[in-house]
């Protein structure tokens, strides 16, 4: 137990200075002893009141037997021999107008159970057992954060319906969490509130947890015994406003004393709350204090303040406000307390994190004070609106919105961002996580094991609401258990297993969670593939050699062998499938994971991967290069060759079957990237807009035209020879069996096909040559000797073999029109050229 600071101006100054950080301390009520006699202190701030007396079960809530004494700076005290621990008590208020009010302590640290709101006195003492994580507790910049959000009273009940106790909480809750493997846990609800309603958001009792639960003590053991899970606790806290119920702080002594007096500054209308004055120093050491007790005396490990935005704005939310001295529209007392407050968290409470609810673009939330606002962490609330917008859209449409997943990347490295999906995003009709996604039941789940692949795997520590770990189809409901008959379904187990993996991949991976802030922390691979909705990036540990790349495919369609481009050579294995059946989807299979030597993306070599429809996939190299390595500076290269990490609680390796259907696969692979690798100018007749790159040609596919590395030195080509692919915006390449059977049907159609596929062309200059000197052929078989005619610009027939005696062309013979035909071009070729087939396309120039 602590014993209380003596009532004496000295005291009472500091707290009327803003000097005394724990004024819980000072005031509330305090079991002591005074001339050798036991009792209760009571002490209240209530500067505008002409009388105030406690009443409670020690006088029968008579409120003339314990009068209490006005002090300096508007504080009263008494001292009440006949209270005793566990008893109820209430200060009885008269105000200058003379009405009285009976209202709840501030400094309260237990109270009765709603709808009862009277106070409890209560000093117990609680032998902690977590000395360890409290030496070692920190805000983890460069540690995993992965948070799961509870609202406690609803997450479970008991079989008669009623809550659960903390400590029972504390063995079920603890047990799952650690399952799941979550780092975090962060309660709401947990201060004492009249209404149930409210969630917790409108507290009474800011140095309390509802009694809901338990008592003081039994919530110490569910911190506690977390702690020894090797789980944190982070508990919501709201300092921005407080209900207008007439037991707790509003018109506390009479008018207004903890609010703004001006309803313009002091009055939410959307929530129907009370603002706090913010420029009194008894309520910034009101509210900074029980931060500070929270964070001491309860060994929380930090706290997510709420609606910070509403606090820094004097026009938040409204349509008449009142500017600061300086005409602007910033709160600069609230600005100065949110300072404040983390300057004094951190120093009396180190290793805490604070985390703000901060939805605008205010700069500096978290720049150290007195810079910034001094918060650890930031809700990326632009990149949840994003995100969820993206994955609301029909994916017909995703095209058009291809960069709302990528704008986080411009910003996220401006403040320490911490993506959330929290309780506001499944409730007042917004649907569950799940629900939210377009498209029938199997759809909805596979771009929902999407969505939360790419968030595990995009930089900055993580927080999902209870219920969505395992895809809960329903809206959460405060006043009920969470619908936990699904998570026994086999459709929302997969999602479930999906988040453990997801978890066990962030708490191992460095790469994943240690450069959330630095630009090399991430690098974005392909982000501009908006036709197929095909994005890849690579999420890297600069202080060491690990990375992996994830490549997400968020339309409803496969795409065979699709290109992505890697920074070096070798093996890879898979880390992770949304598409595995494990996790509720078909298990798509790999044939090959050996990175090609051709470039693509700007990388020096390639993968190519069968995507599934609405999936993500994330892969590593089997043996990391050093950054030298990959560079090509290293003299000495030393390869760190890595095990491969155990998969989802058991081996797997992901082949594609048998031995005998791996060799198989890989060989129709091979045979099929040979017809892929075309030029761009091939693809459909489309003109490259992208260069070649290091003497590479672009890889498209679908061609009927000679291929680039069909033509030769001498004819303006050099450098363009069959080998490494450009780098290029890459297209939906198509399947081995697409491809396989439009070859075979070019060559039945061909009249001079090819005899055997894989055969060499014979040398033939002129049918390779470039459309642009197609019309040079033969100058000598123009009648009149004039220069040839531009073929796209005439009707005027070329000279051909089937000429009359007179020169002119035989009657009734119709001239043909090569202009509008690329297999009528060969016709101006000499006679003895054999016809082009698609077989040609597979085969390398000749030098």
């Amino acid at each position: 137990m602590t014993s209380p600071l003596p009532l004496d101006h000295e005291h009472l100054q500091k707290l009327a200075t803003a000097d005394l950080v724990r004024p819980d301390h000072l005031l509330g009520a305090h079991p002591a002893t005074e001339n050798g006699v036991e009792g209760v202190r009571f002490a209240l701030w209530a500067p505008n009141a002409t009388h105030v007396s406690v009443v409670g079960d020690f006088n029968d809530w008579n409120g003339f037997d314990n009068a209490m004494n006005r002090m300096d700076f508007g504080c009263w005290g008494v001292f009440v021999p006949a209270a005793r621990h566990g008893q109820r008590y209430k200060f009885r208020i008269t105000g200058q107008h003379g009405q009285t009010q009976d209202k709840m302590d501030p400094y309260g640290t237990y109270f009765e159970t709603r709808p009862a709101t009277g106070s409890i006195v209560w000093n117990q003492p609680y032998e902690w057992q977590d000395g360890e994580w409290m030496k070692q507790r920190s805000a983890g910049f460069d540690r995993p954060v992965s948070i799961y959000e509870c609202h406690a009273p609803s997450w479970g009940r008991r079989d008669d319906g009623w809550f659960l106790n903390y400590r029972e909480l504390a063995h079920r809750l603890g047990d799952y969490v650690q399952y799941m493997g979550y780092t975090h846990v962060e309660l709401l609800g947990v201060m004492e509130h009249p209404f149930d309603g409210s969630w917790g958001y409108q507290v009474t009792g800011y140095y309390a947890p509802t009694s809901r639960m338990g008592n003081p003590e039994d919530f110490k053991y569910l911190v506690d015994h977390l702690h020894g899970m090797g789980i944190g606790v982070i508990l919501d806290w709201v300092p921005g406003h407080f209900p207008t119920d007439p037991a707790g702080l509003a018109n506390f002594d009479g008018g207004p004393l903890f609010e703004y007096a001006d309803p313009r500054k002091g009055f939410h209308q959307d929530w129907n709350t009370l603002i706090f004055d913010y420029g009194r120093n008894e309520v910034v050491m009101f509210l900074i204090g029980s931060a500070v007790k929270w964070l001491q005396d309860f060994h929380v490990d930090g706290l997510r303040v709420d609606a910070v935005a509403s606090m820094l704005y004097l026009d938040f939310s409204r349509t008449e406000w009142l500017p600061n001295i300086h005409g602007g529209r910033e709160n600069l007392e609230a600005i100065a307390f949110l300072k404040r407050l983390n300057e004094v968290t951190h120093h009396m409470a180190p290793g805490v994190m604070m985390i703000a609810e901060e939805s605008t673009s205010f700069p500096g939330v978290t720049t150290p004070a007195p810079f910034g606002l001094g918060f650890d962490y930031k809700w990326a609330m632009g990149w949840m609106n994003d995100n969820l917008g993206y994955f609301k859209e029909d994916p017909l449409w995703r095209a058009h919105h291809h960069h709302a997943l990528t704008f986080f990347n411009v910003y996220r490295t401006s403040e320490n961002y911490m993506l959330a999906i929290s309780h506001d995003e499944v409730v007042h009709l917004k649907k569950s996580m799940v629900m939210k996604m377009p498209g029938e039941w199997y759809a909805q789940r596979a771009q929902y094991r999407a969505f939360l692949a790419m968030m595990w795997t995009t930089p900055g520590k993580k927080l999902l609401f209870m219920g969505q770990e395992f895809g809960q189809s329903t809206e959460w409901n405060h006043d009920a258990e969470l619908p936990w008959y699904m998570a026994d379904q086999p459709d929302h187990r997969g999602i479930m297993n999906l988040v453990r993996r997801l978890n066990e991949l962030y708490v191992s991976r460095p790469d994943w969670h240690v450069a959330d802030t630095r630009e090399e922390g991430m690098v974005w691979i392909s982000a501009d593939d908006a036709e197929h909705s095909v994005y890849a990036y690579l999420r890297r540990d600069p202080d060491g050699n690990t990375w992996s790349l994830t490549v997400a495919n968020l339309t409803p369609v496969y795409r065979d062998l699709y290109p992505v481009g890697v920074p070096q050579g070798g093996d890879y294995r898979l880390l992770l499938s949304t598409d595995d059946g494990e996790f509720g989807g078909f298990g798509t299979q790999q044939p090959d994971l050996t990175a090609k030597a051709e470039g693509w993306n700007g990388q020096t070599h390639h993968l190519r991967l069968n995507l599934p429809p609405n999936s993500v996939l994330v892969l590593e190299p089997a043996a990391f290069l050093s950054p030298g390595e990959v560079a090509g500076t290293d003299e000495t290269p030393a390869v760190q060759h890595v095990e491969p990490a155990p998969i989802q609680r058991g081996e797997r390796e992901w082949v594609g079957g048998a031995p005998s259907e791996l060799a198989a696969r890989t060989a129709q692979a091979q045979e099929a990237e040979a017809r892929l690798i075309q030029p761009e100018e091939a693809r459909e007749g489309t003109p490259s807009v992208h260069p070649p790159v290091q003497g590479g040609g672009q890889a498209w596919v679908g061609t009927e035209s000679a291929s680039v590395s069909e033509q030769t030195p001498s004819e303006g080509s050099a450098g363009l020879e069959a080998g490494p692919e450009a780098q290029a915006t890459p297209v939906e390449l198509e399947s081995t069996r697409t491809v396989t059977a439009r070859a075979s049907r070019k060559v039945t159609e061909s009249p001079a096909a090819e005899p055997a596929e894989g055969t060499a062309a014979p040398k033939s200059r002129k049918p390779r040559a470039s459309r642009a000197k197609k019309p040079a052929v033969e100058p000598e078989a123009m009648a009149d000797g004039a220069e040839p005619a531009k073929p796209r610009r005439t009707r005027k027939p070329k000279a051909v073999p089937e000429m009359g005696a007179d020169g002119t062309p035989v009657e009734g013979e119709i001239a043909p029109k090569p202009r509008k035909s690329r297999a009528k071009k060969a016709t101006a070729a000499p006679e003895d050229a054999p016809a082009q087939s698609v077989v040609a396309q597979d085969t390398p120039a000749e030098e």
